[in-house]
């Protein structure tokens, strides 16, 4: 339901293990990320980015979408209309938080990336 609301495609498991996932998804033109952030310049902004990294956080990990705080977020490149991105996730129990990346689909660029500390 959440993807579709924002017309994304179901996402496409690449692989997984007991803590750490990595799912292909794309930003298709017409998703509602594009609308408004910046009329001449289409991108998905950094918020979506990391709303959908709580998704997935919460979809597979069980854990509430609540960040207590983010460190070394990094926003490298932009993420445009079409691109088919990997969502890199890996969740350390013991600190209770995930690790995350956003690359393009050949691993060639990443387009963001950084830590969070779920909450309790």
């Amino acid at each position: 339901m959440y993807l579709e609301k924002h017309k994304i495609a179901a996402e496409k498991i690449i692989s997984r293990e007991d803590n750490s996932i990595e799912l292909e998804i794309t930003f298709t033109a017409d998703c509602d990320f594009f609308d408004g952030h910046f009329p001449q310049i289409h991108l998905v902004p950094a918020v979506a980015q990391i709303d959908l990294a709580t998704h997935f956080i919460n979809k597979y990990f069980g854990k509430d979408r609540f960040i207590s705080s983010a460190k070394r977020l990094k926003f490298s490149a932009p993420v445009l209309p079409n691109n088919c991105v990997h969502y890199i996730l890996k969740y350390s129990p013991e600190k209770n938080s995930v690790n995350y990346k956003l690359i393009s689909a050949d691993g060639e660029k990443t387009f963001s990336s950084g830590s969070f500390l779920l909450g309790k």
